[in-house]
């Protein structure tokens, strides 16, 4: 019997077709035992959430690693310190600059899914959070594609969407990449083609892999006119933030979340926070594989 048999992890189902809470493991002293029921866990709930914990940035950094190469964001501005591979989301100034991303992901997304290997794990920790708002929303992309009819699963298996990091009408949107990438960062977010509907590598599901997001990107559907294009995506992106496949998860001081993007998308609310409430939150992305 391995010694991971002999931890008790509880994983409770909070959401309707995905993310459970999980009782018992205290990350930082039992991730080498745990490690197998957690990544189990992982691929049947799609998203987790540990409460309490106390890590420091090594100990968030080596959790990272247990899910693949850690994969650095884009910016570098908003790199930890000491961790490049963990980046700081915070709406707080220290010295005159922010100390992290302000405004990260407040609109329907899926990490990296701009990039030729978008992410598999987001594992965010939190250290400071406001007395109220902040919360992240989150959809599952593999049942909202098992809800479509069998008519629409026939005309969306087989299509490709191109995607870019920097696309989006309102360039100035606080968001928008234009007016901040640098130039090698620019270099390294071309032009990308995905599947529209993507099998997951490790559970063989189907899930909509298309996002409405300012940095997702998507420029049109391959093969369909602009106008034919928008119509459809807006009637996937409407489906898929039905409420039916959406859960929303209220942050707590020491909550260690983690969700597989390869098929669910989030939407973080910080853009509508007070002046006055700060919120700052350690990530981690890890790298996937090219969506099939």
């Amino acid at each position: 019997m391995s010694e991971t048999a002999t931890v008790p992890l509880t994983a409770t189902r909070i959401g309707g077709s995905f993310v459970a809470d999980v009782t018992d493991i205290d990350v930082a002293r039992n991730l080498d035992t745990a490690w197998d029921a957690i990544h189990a866990a992982y691929l049947e709930h799609k998203i987790l959430a540990f409460h309490g914990q106390q890590l420091t940035a090594k100990q968030f950094h080596d959790f990272g690693e247990r899910f693949g190469v850690i994969e650095p964001h884009t910016v570098a501005m908003y790199h930890h310190e000491e961790f490049p591979g963990i980046t700081v989301l915070s709406n707080r100034v220290e010295m005159g600059r922010p100390k992290g991303i302000r405004d990260a992901g407040s609109h329907w997304h899926s990490d990296y899914s701009y990039k030729e290997i978008p992410a598999n794990v987001t594992m965010l920790y939190a250290l400071e959070i406001p007395n109220g708002g902040g919360d992240t929303m989150f959809t599952d992309l593999a049942a909202a594609y098992k809800a479509f009819p069998e008519a629409m699963k026939r005309r969306l298996d087989g299509l490709k969407a191109l995607h870019h990091y920097r696309h989006t009408k309102d360039r100035d949107h606080p968001e928008g990449r234009w007016r901040l990438l640098s130039e090698v960062e620019q270099e390294a977010t071309p032009e990308v083609v995905h599947p529209v509907v993507r099998t997951h590598p490790e559970t063989g599901e189907k899930s909509i892999f298309a996002f409405p997001g300012i940095t997702s990107g998507i420029q049109h559907i391959l093969g369909m006119n602009l106008a034919e294009s928008k119509e459809l995506l807006a009637e996937i992106y409407a489906h898929c933030t039905d409420r039916r496949f959406r859960f929303t998860h209220k942050w707590q001081v020491g909550d260690l979340l983690l969700w597989d993007n390869r098929c669910t998308m989030h939407h973080a609310t910080t853009d509508i926070l007070p002046a006055d409430q700060f919120r700052t939150i350690y990530r981690i992305n890890t790298r996937g594989t090219r969506p099939v």
